[in-house]
C-alpha cells in the first residue's frame, strides 16, 4: 500500500510520495573471460554499441534496478538505476539518443549542443503528433537514470579499462524553462528558425563523451539508415 507523508512548519510544506517497491533484476551476459580481460579487445568488441545501455526487456518494471554481469566472478558488470518511480531506458530512449548523436555530429561533435524538438523528431523519424511529449520524456529518462560501470568502461585517454566503479548518467540537459533570458535570446538568434516549439541544451556526461560517443555516433548513422 502506498503512503504519503506530509511534514509542515510555519514556512513550507514537504510532501514525500511513496513511489512503490524497488525491484532488482540480474542478467548474466556470457562473454569469454579472455575477451573481457583483454583491454585491446574490449575497446573493439565491448563498447557502448554492444553493452546493454538500453534495455530490450519489454516487461520492465518501475523502480527495477538492473545489473548485467559479464563474468563468472561477477566483478565485471553494469548496473542501471532508474529515477524513483520510473523505468530504465529502453528502445524509445535509444532511438532518441541515436538522434541526438546524429545532431551532435552535424553540429561539430561538441560535448554541449542545442537540439530542437523538430531536429530530434526528424533525426529519430518520429511520425506521431505527440512527439513533443515523447521526446521530453525520453530525454528526461536519459538524464535521470544512472549507470554504474565496474571494470567495464574503457578509457580512450589511458588506453585501458577504468578499474573500480564509475557512476554516471548518459547526459544532462536544460529545457527552455530552465534557461536564462539572456541565454535564451542568444540561442534563438543562433538557431534562426521561427518554427521552433521547443529546444534542449544537451550535455553528454564526461565519461560517455570521452570514451564512447565517437564510436556510437558512427554506429548511429548505420542504425538510422535501416530504421
Amino acid at each position: 500500500m502506498s503512503k504519503n507523508k506530509i511534514v509542515k512548519d510555519d514556512y513550507f510544506e514537504v510532501k514525500t510520495v511513496d513511489t512503490g517497491p524497488t525491484y532488482f533484476l540480474e542478467e548474466d551476459i556470457y562473454v569469454p573471460e579472455e575477451l573481457v580481460r583483454n583491454r585491446a579487445l574490449i575497446r573493439i568488441d565491448m563498447n557502448i554499441v554492444q553493452f546493454p545501455i538500453f534495455s530490450k526487456n519489454t516487461k520492465r518494471k518501475r523502480n527495477e534496478i538492473t545489473t548485467y554481469f559479464f563474468n563468472k566472478n561477477r566483478d565485471i558488470f553494469i548496473t542501471v538505476t532508474p529515477a524513483a518511480g520510473d523505468l530504465i531506458p529502453g528502445e524509445a530512449e535509444e532511438r532518441i539518443f541515436i538522434a541526438l548523436m546524429k545532431i551532435m555530429k552535424e553540429k561539430g561533435m561538441e560535448q554541449e549542443f542545442i537540439a530542437t524538438a523538430r531536429e530530434i523528431k526528424e533525426a529519430a523519424k518520429i511520425n506521431t503528433n505527440n512527439y513533443l511529449a515523447d521526446i521530453k520524456k525520453a530525454i528526461s529518462r536519459l538524464s535521470k537514470s544512472n549507470y554504474t560501470f565496474k571494470n567495464t568502461m574503457y578509457s580512450n585517454e589511458l588506453g585501458t579499462i577504468l578499474s573500480g566503479e564509475i557512476s554516471t548518467p548518459i547526459l544532462t540537459y536544460k529545457s527552455q524553462s530552465e534557461i536564462s533570458s539572456d541565454e535564451m535570446k542568444r540561442i534563438k538568434n543562433s538557431i534562426n528558425d521561427n518554427r521552433i516549439k521547443e529546444f534542449y541544451l544537451i550535455k553528454i556526461s564526461d565519461h560517455f563523451y570521452k570514451n564512447s560517443v565517437t564510436r556510437f555516433v558512427m554506429k548511429s548513422y548505420d542504425m538510422l539508415k535501416v530504421a
